[in-house]
């Protein structure tokens, strides 16, 4: 509600309006963008999968879209995925840049402006998994397990900040609670056995960010990590993850789910029949199963502080 709102509100007040995504820092940095451009700007942030079932996203004219499936109607879009088609009167898209940032910088003209190449860097590193400086390791985190409310006051101090927003006391303790979330996430990843390809199928939120555990999985040498958690009864969410120099191509797994994204990271969110929750599971399993032109799976099933062993 207070998103429709905030969308609400812009467009009787004739401001501009813009849509990013809330996921990563790559949406949070393009969204900062946009302020920096527009500073009487008003940002709504959203999944894509919501993007692709939110009836008044679709109905509203947006000014700015960013790292999203276009809604429909757009004015100005910024964007780097080959599973989003281009709709926008004025497309900024290369499937082949580094992150939807470095579109958006194009797009407003910030080039020469340090604060917006700061923040493109450092998208930069989150969006490849390549992460060497402090900043960009920061803001990911402070950026993973914040909720909506928190991720709007990030944008509005990068946007007049910059990176000298992560020496601001409250991300300060969003990044805090990122480290505490990323020793867990550590933990559990030093239970699980390296495999070429690795799937794993949370039944809970164990609280951690489940794209940094296919990376991390990845860093000790898995070369593809398949990850499905459950939201809840009905509704779950794939992530994805392959190594650069391997034949693995997450699209062609979540596309089939109705997600999207890159070859070497993509996700989905989907949800079950009514009547017929565990479907959610077989879909997931049945799905690899294709993909990988096998018969049978092995899926590592995490529970708390276990890891146990299925075969499918």
């Amino acid at each position: 509600m207070r998103r429709f709102l905030s969308a609400l509100w812009a467009k009787l007040s004739n401001r501009p309006l813009a849509l990013c995504d809330s996921g990563d820092v790559d949406g949070i940095t393009s969204a900062a963008l946009f302020l920096r451009k527009y500073s009487n700007g008003v940002v709504v942030l959203a999944a894509p999968s919501e993007v692709n079932r939110s009836w008044w996203i679709k109905r509203l004219f947006w000014t700015f879209v960013a790292d999203l499936p276009c809604p429909g109607k757009a004015l100005i879009r910024a964007d780097h995925h080959r599973t989003n088609k281009p709709c926008a009167k004025v497309e900024f898209y290369d499937p082949e840049a580094p992150c939807s940032a470095l579109m958006a910088m194009k797009a407003f003209g910030l080039e020469g402006d340090p604060v917006a190449n700061s923040l493109v860097k450092v998208a930069i590193e989150t969006d490849t998994a390549s992460v060497t400086s402090d900043e960009a390791e920061k803001l990911d985190l402070a950026v993973r397990f914040a909720s909506y409310n928190e991720k709007i006051y990030i944008v509005r101090s990068l946007a007049v900040n910059g990176l000298g927003s992560l020496n601001n006391v409250k991300i300060r303790d969003l990044v805090n609670r990122g480290y505490r979330a990323k020793k867990l996430m550590l933990e559990i990843a030093s239970r699980i056995p390296i495999r070429e390809v690795i799937n794993i199928y949370s039944p809970v939120n164990l609280g951690i960010s489940y794209r940094q555990l296919t990376i991390e999985l990845q860093h000790r040498g898995a070369k593809m990590v398949n990850i499905l958690l459950r939201l809840d009864r009905r509704t779950f969410r794939y992530y994805c993850g392959a190594d650069r120099s391997s034949p693995y191509d997450c699209t062609q797994v979540a596309a089939r789910l109705g997600g999207g994204g890159h070859k070497y990271a993509s996700g989905a969110q989907y949800k079950s029949p009514f009547f017929s929750p565990g479907k959610g599971i077989e879909v997931f399993i049945n799905t690899l199963k294709t993909y990988l032109n096998t018969d049978r799976l092995e899926v590592l099933e995490l529970t708390g502080n276990s890891v146990r062993a299925m075969t499918y």
